[in-house]
C-alpha cells in the first residue's frame, strides 16, 4: 500500500475551508490546547493557509510546555506566524497584544487522563481555565470565540436489545448524573459552555460551540485509552487486537481532517450561542471497529473478545456514544472521509513516523 501524503489533507482542508479565508485576513488568533490531538491540527491548517493566501495570519500558543511542542512540531514551531508562550491555561499571564479570535480547546490532557487525574483537578482545569480565558477574550479584542466542548455533556441514550437507539441530538435534555464524580469532565464541559455564551452575549461576540465526540487520524496518541488508537497501534505492533469489554459498545469516529473544517466553519459561521455536534453519525460496534482495523492494517491477524466488565477512566461507561448531525449539515458539513480511509490514513502516518 502506498503511503498517505499527509499534504494531501491539509490542500483538500484548505480547499475545503476556501470561503472562510477572505474574512479571517489579517486576523489574529489566542489558542488554548493548541499542542494536543484537535490544536496540531488546527495550527498546521492556520499555518498552511497564511502560507498559500498570504493572509497575514498571528497565533499565539498558549502551552505548559513549549519545549516539548518545539520537538514534537518543528515546522510549526519555526514558523514566524506562530508564538508559543508558556502557562496554564487557569492562571496565565494576559499577553499584551490584541486579538480577533480565539480557539479555546485546553482541557484536562489525555494522558492526565489516563494517568487517574482526579474529578476535581479535571472540573477546575475546565471552569476556572474558561473564565480565565474569557476574562481575557473581555479585554483583548475578541470578535469570534469557539468553545471545543464535548459529547459528555449528554447522558448516554438507551439502546434497546435489538440495538436500537437513537443519536444524541443538540435538543437533548439528558445530562450527566450529578453525584457521580465520574461525570467531571460532562458537568465541566456544561459549565464552560454556559460561561462562554453568558461572555459572548455580554461582549456581543460570534460564539462557536462544538460539541465533540469521537475522532481518529494522525496525531491521535494510540497508547492510551481511546479504542481506536489501541486498536490501531495492537494491529502495527502486537500480536493480536485485544478487546477488553463485550465489544457491544456502539460509537462512531470523524476523521481529523474532516474535523478541523467543521472548527473552522463553527468559528466563524453556524448560529452564534447554538452548540453543535461534530462528529460522524455512522456507527459501528467496538468489535466490528477492531476486525475493521485489523482487516485494513494487518490482515490476518487475530482479535480477542475477552469480554471482562468494561469500565473507562476517569469517564462512566457509555454503550452508546452516536452524535445526530442535522444541525452541522444545514452547515454543508459532512462526514467526507469514510472510516475504513481513516483508518488507512492513521496507520500508514504512524509507520511512516517509525521509519
Amino acid at each position: 500500500m502506498a503511503r498517505w501524503n499527509l499534504d494531501a489533507d491539509f490542500d483538500l482542508i484548505l480547499d475545503r475551508t476556501a470561503a472562510l479565508w477572505p474574512s479571517l485576513r489579517g486576523g489574529s488568533f489566542f489558542v488554548t490546547g493548541g499542542t494536543g490531538f484537535f490544536g496540531q491540527w488546527i495550527l498546521e491548517t492556520l499555518r498552511r493557509a497564511n502560507q498559500r493566501h498570504q493572509l497575514g495570519l498571528r497565533v499565539c500558543v498558549l502551552t505548559r510546555d513549549p519545549q516539548g511542542f518545539e520537538r514534537k512540531a518543528p515546522a510549526l514551531f519555526a514558523d514566524p506566524s506562530m508564538h508559543f508562550v508558556a502557562g496554564d491555561v487557569k492562571d496565565f499571564t494576559f499577553p499584551q497584544s490584541e486579538f480577533s479570535h480565539v480557539i479555546h480547546a485546553a482541557t484536562t490532557s489525555a494522558h492526565e487522563t489516563f494517568g487517574g487525574e482526579g474529578p476535581l483537578a479535571k472540573f477546575d482545569t475546565l471552569v476556572v481555565g474558561t473564565r480565565r480565558v474569557l476574562d481575557f477574550a473581555a479585554v483583548c479584542g475578541v470578535t469570534n470565540l469557539l468553545f471545543t466542548s464535548s459529547g459528555v455533556v449528554y447522558h448516554h441514550p438507551t439502546v434497546t436489545e435489538d440495538g436500537e437507539f437513537e443519536p444524541v441530538s443538540e435538543s437533548c435534555l439528558m445530562a450527566p448524573p450529578t453525584c457521580d464524580p465520574n461525570t467531571a469532565l460532562g458537568q465541566a464541559k456544561r459549565v464552560a459552555e454556559f460561561l462562554c455564551a453568558t461572555y459572548a452575549q455580554k461582549h456581543e461576540w460570534h460564539l462557536g460551540v462544538a460539541r465533540c465526540f469521537s475522532f481518529v487520524g494522525p496525531y491521535l496518541p494510540l497508547d492510551i485509552h481511546y479504542a481506536i488508537g489501541n486498536f490501531i497501534d495492537q494491529a502495527l505492533r502486537a500480536e493480536q487486537i485485544t478487546v477488553k469489554g463485550d465489544g457491544k459498545a456502539l460509537r462512531s469516529y470523524l476523521y481529523a481532517g474532516d474535523l478541523v473544517v467543521w472548527l473552522l466553519t463553527l468559528l466563524t459561521g453556524g448560529q452564534s450561542g447554538l452548540a453543535y455536534n461534530v462528529g460522524s453519525d455512522r456507527s459501528l460496534s467496538i468489535a466490528e471497529l477492531a476486525v475493521m482495523v485489523g482487516n485494513l492494517v494487518s490482515p490476518g491477524k487475530h482479535v480477542e473478545i475477552l469480554g471482562t466488565p468494561w469500565r473507562t477512566i476517569g469517564n462512566p461507561v457509555r454503550n452508546v456514544y452516536v452524535p445526530d448531525i442535522t444541525l452541522a449539515k444545514q452547515l454543508g458539513l459532512d462526514v467526507w472521509t469514510d472510516l475504513a480511509t481513516a483508518i488507512q490514513r492513521t496507520a500508514e502516518y504512524e509507520r511512516a513516523r517509525h521509519d
